[in-house]
């Protein structure tokens, strides 16, 4: 398997980008940065994080989650918020950012409750996605 075959539910599609776009997207764009997911040796989510400078739109250099997404064999054991716990405390970006921001679809329920119990706050509304920011646990 692949991080490509991994899927979620169909009423989950709406909530993340294929992986296959996600991996399309970082082999074409400078500091997007893909990881596997792996459980007892088997690929079972997807993580990708990306580096914004700052710019007229957001004055603020940032990084972003950009996709979590666990494959839908595997959801509701807990990977998701091993991932995120992992990321946030032992991947240590190369710039000196402190804020992380993530963008959550407003019916995506679960992924906002699992984004506030890390303290990440809403912090308004862009492109019709809720987002939220945090801070790196490093």
């Amino acid at each position: 398997m692949t991080v490509v075959d991994l899927k979620v539910h169909p009423h989950q599609e709406d909530f993340v980008a294929p992986n296959w776009l996600s991996l399309l997207e970082a082999s074409y764009e400078e500091e997007r940065y893909p990881f596997a997911i792996y459980q007892n040796g088997t690929i079972v989510g997807f993580l990708m994080s990306s580096y914004y400078p700052a710019d007229d739109a957001y004055p603020i250099d940032s990084w972003w989650l950009e996709r979590l997404m666990i494959d839908k064999e595997h959801q509701g054991k807990g990977i998701g918020r091993k991932a995120l716990t992992h990321f946030l405390k032992d991947y240590k970006p190369d710039k000196n950012v402190k804020e992380i921001r993530i963008g959550v679809e407003p019916d995506n329920e679960w992924a906002t409750r699992l984004y506030e119990s890390f303290g990440f706050t809403k912090e308004g509304t862009v492109e019709g996605e809720n987002v939220y920011a945090g801070e790196w646990k490093a």
